[in-house]
């Protein structure tokens, strides 16, 4: 494994540097992309960027609110089981190829970095073709087929968990880091929260987050334990977009001075993690890696079926989290939460989540950027 450091970085740093980004499909692999170009400028206040993701996903508001440039390519998805689209994602994943040798040709990039997603598939063997080094972002402990494809085109590869390092043996420079997090959660301010969301200062805080694609099956399991943790709590729930997420809740008239509904934060997001005694989350590495960094005690309910299963296991083979199914958060009674707030030792798993990860992963993945540019 290939661990050396960045030696000299002074001109690279000088220099005006063009990184292409491309993932997506959810916020996930998308929000680490935005903290490692956050912290690139700090570095090189001359950099330039571009985001290649799909048409129709979470991505493009998020980048553009970032101020960096977004172009929306054709994806398609290599899927395993029937359906119908098989016959014509192909020609999705053909179309995103010409269109992403196109942007790469145009934009000339230093360097090619992808969070996952098919539609970085494409975009990862254009860049080989006209020999851009290409760098994947590998942060779940599953590997997902997007990332594996790309390995043989990849000249890095950056990871969260060391047994996912094996499942890419073609890559010969592999680096572990720490969360990739927004300087938002590094300067996040507990006082802040109370005055931007209302809160109670003398109450602690129970917030519930599902992200934008998993946000509904977790709001119907948690619906009817609500008010038991409302006895000793105030809750704010993030129930997502979906006007089937709002109306869940208001058309069984939930009122309580101490419940904060609110569909999405886009500003504070960092204050609010940090005014939590427990985050309720899926278990996607970037909201993790944010509870990780902030030391938060955490309860995951991955999304079923998904790769998120085995982040949440790992971490909880580990004592650093509680992992629960969203099937059994479903017929938790009142008695189990009782013993749970009852037994629970504040701060003591999101000290354990903290020790998991090495520090400062978003300065590191810098590094490994500018020290890949440096070689040329």
């Amino acid at each position: 494994m290939n661990t050396s450091r960045l030696k000299n970085t002074k001109s690279v740093y000088e220099e005006p540097i063009r990184i292409l980004l491309t993932g997506g499909g959810s916020g996930g692999p998308t929000q680490p992309l935005i903290s490692l170009a956050e912290e690139i400028r700090k570095q090189n206040n001359s950099s330039k960027f571009l985001f290649l993701g799909s048409k129709n996903g979470p991505e493009k508001n998020m980048i553009e609110k970032s101020k960096i440039k977004f172009v929306p390519i054709p994806s398609g998805k290599l899927r395993r089981y029937w359906n119908w689209r098989n016959f014509i994602d192909p020609f999705f994943i053909l179309l995103g190829g010409m269109k992403g040798f196109f942007h790469l040709l145009h934009f000339r990039p230093q360097i090619v970095i992808s969070a996952g997603s098919f539609v970085s598939v494409p975009v990862a063997y254009s860049a080989w073709i006209l020999k851009f080094p290409h760098i994947i972002f590998q942060m779940d402990v599953r590997p997902g087929l997007a990332n594996r494809l790309m390995a043989p085109v990849s000249k890095a590869l950056v990871y969260y968990f060391e047994s996912t390092a094996k499942h890419f043996p073609s890559i010969s420079l592999k680096r572990k880091i720490g969360p990739v997090v927004r300087n938002e959660i590094y300067n996040s301010n507990a006082s802040r929260a109370n005055k931007l969301f209302g809160l109670n200062p003398n109450k602690p805080l129970i917030l519930i987050t599902g992200g934008g694609q998993g946000s509904y099956g977790l709001n119907q399991a948690i619906k009817p334990i609500l008010k038991h943790w409302l006895l000793d709590f105030q809750v704010v729930h993030l129930t997502g977009h979906n006007k089937k997420n709002i109306n869940m809740f208001e058309k069984s008239n939930f009122c309580h001075p101490d419940y904060h509904q609110i569909e999405v934060v886009h500003d504070g997001m960092g204050d609010l993690i940090n005014r939590s005694e427990i985050v309720l989350s899926r278990a996607g590495m970037g909201i993790v890696g944010e509870l990780s960094v902030l030391k938060k005690d955490s309860i995951l309910i991955p999304l079923p079926g998904t790769h998120q299963e085995e982040n949440a296991k790992f971490i909880h083979s580990k004592n650093a989290t509680h992992f629960i199914s969203q099937e059994s958060l479903e017929v938790l009674s009142k008695e189990w939460w009782n013993i749970y707030f009852k037994q629970r030792i504040p701060g003591k798993n999101g000290e354990k989540l903290n020790n998991l990860f090495p520090i400062g992963g978003t300065k590191e993945f810098a590094n490994v950027v500018f020290e890949i540019i440096s070689q040329g």
